[in-house]
């Protein structure tokens, strides 16, 4: 994995903007979660060469709580046609939530779910008592940092 850049928010109460329904998160997502990361990440900086394999067993790690203790409840899909649109999958590590994933496939950028699922997972977030968020980013994922800068996030 290439360097990151750590981000820290206070979570306070988001307004959701667009009517996208937010669906659960299950081990039996996790082929599907993987065909959507990939072509999601597939030639951004955030791509690393990783296979569909490899995926799959990124997201085994996290759904699986092999990587930290996943919080479901905090974790959501959108679905467009049928077929998954963005997701973001948060866990604990070091005893904070941490956004695991959070990506849009290609054809639904610039559509808002990104944002909207963030927004979700920390009023859910909220709700079930925690207080801070932490994610890390490709520093040159300009577009990501802006919409994290611009929900409240700053540097670690």
């Amino acid at each position: 994995m290439s360097k990151r850049v750590g981000m820290i928010y206070k979570l306070i109460p988001q307004e959701l903007e667009g009517t996208y329904a937010f669906d659960k998160i299950s081990s039996d997502d996790i082929h599907e979660l993987s065909i959507s990361m990939l072509e999601a990440f597939k030639d951004t900086t955030d791509f690393d060469g990783e296979t569909l394999e490899e995926l799959n067993e990124e997201i085994y790690s996290v759904i699986e709580s092999t990587f930290g203790t996943f919080i479901s409840d905090a974790s959501f899909q959108i679905k467009q046609n049928g077929e998954i649109a963005a997701v973001i999958l948060i866990s604990l590590y070091k005893d904070k939530p941490f956004i695991s994933e959070l990506f849009t496939a290609k054809k639904y950028l610039k559509l808002g779910m990104a944002s909207n699922l963030l927004k979700k997972s920390i009023n859910t977030l909220l709700n079930l008592g925690y207080k801070d968020l932490v994610l890390y980013v490709h520093p040159e994922n300009v577009e990501a940092i802006n919409l994290y800068k611009k929900i409240g996030f700053s540097a670690l």
